[in-house]
This record gives C-alpha cells, sequence and structure tokens, in this order.
C-alpha cells in the first residue's frame, strides 16, 4: 500500500532542551518532493524556515526531487544511486520529507542511505501504519497530515448558491490526486442526489479552459488541482491560473496558491502556515517532546475571497462566513486616505507634529532597513561560503571513492612487476631491474598526484595557519601540465627567506589563486590564438611588508577593459563567451570577508595585475 507523507528526519530523544539550544548544533536533511519554484513546496519551505530562523544553531540542507514532471522508477532509482552517493558518510539529527513523493521514496530506501535518523513528514492527507511497520520504521518516524476542508466546502457553495444545479469537481489522476480523491468520493456521496455532481479526473488544460469558457447559470466549480494532463504534461502554476480566471463559473478552491490569482475564493489551507506549523512540530521533535508514531493533523483554515470575483458572479459569503479576508478588493481616494484625513479634521492642531512624527518615522525606518540589508548581505556572503564549501566536499567524496578505487589496481601492478623479478630466474636480475623501477616511478608519480588532487579538493573545516609560499607551490604542482602544454612559462619570485604565514582557509585560498592563474591561463591562450604574443608568461611575487602578506599575480595577456575593472569582483559578471562570472567574486569572498584581507585588480602595460594583502601570523 501506498504511504502518503512527507519526511522530516529528527530523532526524538537524542536531544534534550538544553543541549538543543545551547552550543550543540543541530544538522537538518530536507528532501523536497518538488523542483524549486513550485509554489506549493515554496510556500512550505518558506514557512519553516521562518521559524527555524530564530535557531541558528539549526543547520539545514535541502535537496530536490523532480517527482511532478518524472515519477517513474528508473527516476527514482537512479536517484537512489546519487543520494547513496552523495549522503555517504553523512549523519543527520532530523530527516524531513515534504510531500507524499519523498516520504514514499525514503520508505523505500531509507535502510540504503540512512542508518538510525529519525524521520518527520508533512504534508500528505492519509498516514498507514502498516507502512512504516513493514519497514521497520516504527521507533523514528513522526509526522503531520494536511487536511482540505473537502467536505466542508461543498455546503459552502451550496450556502453560496442555493439554486446551484451542478458541481464540477476537478482533480488530476497524479498520486497526489489519488491521496484528495478518497475525501472527495465520501464528499460526494453525502450529497448525492441534492444536485448533479461531475468528477474529473482526466483531461487537459486546454480542453478544461474551452469547456467552462460559456457562462452557465446555477452551475460552478470546486478546483482541488490540475497539474498533470492525460496527455503527459505537466502545468505550471501560471497556466492553471490563468485557466481558473479564464472560467466563465465561479471557482472555488481548497488552499491559498490560486486565492487572489482567478478563483473565487473558499475555505482554504494557508500554505505558509502549514510550513509554520511544520517548522514547530521539528522544533519540538528536536527537543525530545514528540514521541515516534505521533502523527497529528493540521487544521488551520482561513475563509479568502476575491472582491472582485464575488461581484462579478453576484456572490456573497454571509451569513454561512462571518468574517473572511478580502482579496483584491478595489480602494476609494477616501478609503486609501482614511488614517489621514480624519486626522487632519479630528487633530488639525497636532499637524505639525504627525508631519515630524513622519518624518522621523521614515528617517527610522530607512535606516533600519539600510541596517537590515547589510545584515542581509552579510549573511547571503556567510551562506554562498558555506554552500561553495559544501559543493567542494560533495566533490571530494566523489573523487576519495575514485581514488580509493585507483590505488589498489596500483598498488596490485606494483606487486605483480616485483614478483616477475623474483619468479624470472633465467634472465639477469639487472635486465628486469630497469623496468621495474620505471614500473615503480611511475606508480609512485600517479599515487602521489592522487594523493595532491583529493587533499585540493577537500574544503577546510576550520581556520589554520600556513605558509603562502609552500601553498603557491602545491597549486603550480597541480595545474603543471596544463600549464606547460599552454605554452606558459611562470615563475614565482619571493623576497626574503623569511617563512609567509597566514591565518585562513588553506585550500580554499589555494583555489583562489587556480581561479586567478587560470583565467590569465584562458586570456593568454586566446591573445596568442590571435596572434598577439608568441608565448605566455605568468609572474607571481611574494613580499612582506612589516606585518602584510603581499601578493601579485600577473600576467602578458593583454589586461582587462578599463571599464570593466571595477565589475570583474562581482557576482555573475564575467567577459567570457562561457564564463559563469562567480570565481572572482568567490575569490573576493574568501580574501575579504573570510581570511580579512585585501584584493584589487589592475592593468599593467602587457596584462593584468591581481594583488593580494593578508595578515601575517609570523
Amino acid at each position: 500500500m501506498r504511504v502518503f507523507a512527507l519526511v522530516l528526519g529528527s530523532f526524538l530523544f537524542l536531544a534534550s532542551p538544553a543541549s538543543l539550544w545551547g552550543a550543540q548544533e543541530k544538522q537538518i536533511l530536507l528532501i523536497n518532493s518538488y523542483h524549486k519554484g513550485f509554489q506549493w513546496s515554496d510556500d512550505m519551505l518558506s514557512g519553516i524556515e521562518e521559524v527555524l530562523y530564530d535557531h541558528p544553531n539549526i543547520t539545514t540542507n535541502i535537496l530536490y526531487m523532480d517527482s511532478k514532471r518524472i515519477s517513474s522508477e528508473e527516476y527514482y532509482a537512479a536517484l537512489r544511486e546519487l543520494y547513496k552517493l552523495q549522503l555517504k558518510n553523512q549523519r543527520y539529527d532530523l530527516i524531513v520529507a515534504v510531500d507524499t513523493f519523498a516520504y514514499d521514496f525514503l520508505l523505500k530506501y531509507y535502510h540504503e542511505i540512512f542508518t538510525d535518523e529519525p524521520l518527520l513528514f508533512s504534508g500528505p492527507e492519509q498516514f498507514f501504519l502498516e507502512d512504516v511497520q513493514a519497514v521497520g520504521l516504527e521507533d523514528r518516524v513522526v509526522g503531520l497530515l494536511e487536511k482540505r476542508a473537502i467536505g466542508e466546502s461543498i455546503p459552502l457553495i451550496l450556502s453560496m448558491m442555493p439554486a446551484l444545479e451542478k458541481l464540477t469537481i476537478i482533480n488530476d489522476a497524479s498520486i497526489n490526486g489519488d491521496d484528495s480523491d478518497v475525501f472527495i468520493r465520501q464528499a460526494i456521496q453525502e450529497h448525492q442526489g441534492t444536485f448533479a455532481i461531475e468528477y474529473i479526473r482526466h483531461a487537459t488544460l486546454e480542453e478544461l479552459e474551452a469547456r467552462f469558457a460559456t457562462p452557465k447559470k446555477n452551475e460552478a466549480i470546486f478546483f482541488i488541482r490540475f497539474y498533470n494532463g492525460n496527455d503527459g504534461s505537466f502545468y505550471k502554476n501560471n497556466q492553471i491560473a490563468a485557466m481558473i480566471d479564464k472560467s466563465a463559473l465561479p471557482v472555488f478552491v481548497t488552499d491559498t496558491l490560486f486565492t487572489g490569482k482567478g478563483a473565487l475564493g473558499g475555505k482554504v489551507v494557508p500554505i505558509h502556515a502549514l510550513g509554520k506549523t511544520t517548522g514547530e512540530l521539528i522544533l519540538q521533535t528536536l527537543q525530545g517532546e514528540i514521541t515516534p508514531l505521533h502523527v497529528s493533523t493540521d487544521e488551520t483554515y482561513e475563509y479568502q475571497f476575491d472582491v472582485q470575483k464575488l461581484s462579478h458572479f453576484g456572490l456573497s459569503p454571509h451569513p454561512y462566513v462571518g468574517s473572511y479576508v478580502r482579496l483584491n478588493a478595489p480602494l476609494g481616494f477616501f478609503d486609501k486616505h482614511r488614517v489621514f484625513i480624519d486626522t487632519i479634521f479630528v487633530a488639525s492642531p497636532l499637524l505639525v507634529l504627525l508631519i515630524l512624527g513622519l518624518g522621523h518615522n521614515i528617517y527610522m525606518r530607512a535606516r533600519n532597513e539600510a541596517k537590515q540589508r547589510a545584515i542581509e548581505l552579510q549573511q547571503n556572503k556567510h551562506q554562498q561560503f558555506i554552500v561553495q564549501q559544501a559543493k567542494l566536499a560533495e566533490i571530494g567524496e566523489v573523487f576519495s571513492s575514485i581514488a580509493h578505487q585507483w590505488k589498489s589496481p596500483l598498488i596490485e601492478i606494483a606487486a605483480i612487476a616485483q614478483e616477475h623479478v623474483y619468479t624470472c630466474k633465467d634472465q639477469p636480475q639487472e635486465e628486469n631491474n630497469p623496468y621495474v623501477n620505471d614500473i615503480m616511478v611511475q606508480v609512485r608519480y600517479m599515487t602521489d598526484t592522487i594523493n595532491d588532487f583529493q587533499k585540493f579538493i577537500m574544503p577546510s573545516v576550520d581556520k589554520s595557519v600556513f605558509d603562502v609560499a609552500d601553498t603557491i607551490e602545491e597549486m603550480l604542482k597541480i595545474i603543471n601540465h596544463t600549464i606547460k602544454y599552454s605554452y606558459i612559462d611562470i615563475s614565482v619570485r619571493k623576497q626574503g627567506t623569511q617563512r609567509l604565514l597566514v591565518n585562513g582557509y588553506k585550500n580554499e585560498f589555494m583555489q583562489t589563486l587556480l581561479n586567478i592563474v587560470n583565467n590569465a591561463k584562458d586570456q593568454i591562450t586566446l591573445l596568442r590564438e590571435r596572434g598577439g604574443i608568441k608565448r605566455g608568461e605568468i609572474t607571481i611575487s611574494l613580499s612582506c611588508d612589516v606585518d602584510r602578506i603581499i601578493l601579485a599575480i600577473c600576467d602578458n595577456g593583454g589586461g582587462i577593459p578599463e571599464e570593466k575593472l571595477p565589475q570583474v569582483f562581482d557576482a555573475y559578471f564575467t567577459t567570457k563567451e562561457d564564463g559563469h562570472g562567480i570565481g572572482l567574486y568567490m575569490t573576493r569572498l574568501i580574501i575579504e570577508e573570510k581570511m580579512g584581507g585585501k584584493i584589487w585588480a589592475s592593468n599593467t602595460p602587457v596584462g593584468a595585475c591581481f594583488t593580494i594583502l593578508l595578515g601575517s601570523a609570523a
């Protein structure tokens, strides 16, 4: 039997409130059933993040599935292998799955990907205990069910349209549609014979648009969802909203995705609020306040109606609904400025004070917004640095796997060569030794190369003191062959004999140098192909000035256009046709934000020069 739930992970009895809110870090892995940009899950994630924002000791990593557009077994099998590799050697305090697809996927492959991490699901409309017991996870699953107001919506529609003759219910044939199908059929059964009901699950958006283009008195549409057409199409929210808005019949809905965007309204689930409730459940789970197999149902609803649609169809939610959220309500001049007008007539003596207060309020708001933007910018830079480290860690894990697979054959080759010497007794030892020595030299070279790459690609976990000159030599060893076959000469010039020590992130610093050198190589190659130079030159100069280390990387690649110099470190700015514009941006972020240094670019008569200032740790 299918399982309908989202898995959000956190093990229930490992954390006490004191340890959770103390210095101890908590890691959450959130697996979203859908792609980024799918509004339902984006609203859910927004609510979760709003709750977790005030808990900086909780780190959330998000993986996106694409189950709305691809839901084949081959896709899930490939995704399983990817996650097994991507999450290898990772340990989380909580696994979070958003909606049914992620929950089903994790129940099926949990034991292949994870060990004993707890699971928390949120979003589905049904839960089956036997599905959890079948895979032996009843000791670590909790969840939150979403309940659409399907049964309550039909009486609401009937109260607003007492002469209702026909109601068309639309629900696609997806797995989510199957989730709601039970409740829809139950509601149909309860109103059988009261009015005609047509239930549509198989159609295309174009067919629905054409079908409901003609006004029909005393008919309405009850829209649940329609993302998947019977021709295999996947419809975006803006396409669905356009179809609903064009409908000549009033369209009632069950969630906030299309309120204010063409739907008349209804008793709806506020998706953002569902995400906030999920966030609170995550915190309770991490605190150990929730026990396994605790599955609750969220019944938070709002009445929301589009005022313009109500006027167009001549409908009103009163008296069935006492109060409701008014959407798209037109405001007249007096409505827009009611407070201001009342203030003028009632408190005109205080007008001057009011103006001064408004001016002060505007000033304070502008100042606070500037502070907030600065805080958000700093947080964004830190997050980009963390994302960069996470990407490098993933690449490092993959490379470590490759290195592990390569080292065994290399050892075997060396052993076979040595064994051959000892077994070939009829040939003089002198003839075998040169071949064995050559083999051993190549084996050692390949092993050292693998080790160098493996150390280079792994991100630095903490700051450490390292020698800038040694780091440059390590970087040049890695790109030696690339530079050699690009007809480029690299020279390193160091003034003095003292060690040039800095405190920072060694591997990330090495990658910033690699970014600059690779950019120089590309520019030199382009200029050489155009006949501008015959051979490239890159000079790396190192010196120490009191408590500062000065590093300059200069080339003869022709330089950077003067008008573009101020922009070279901006995010997504690039002068290359196939460039991404992120390399030099991350270089400045690491040098200036993470290592407290300074970097700038300038031109020499023959090319570009990047200068880096770092504080000495000597």
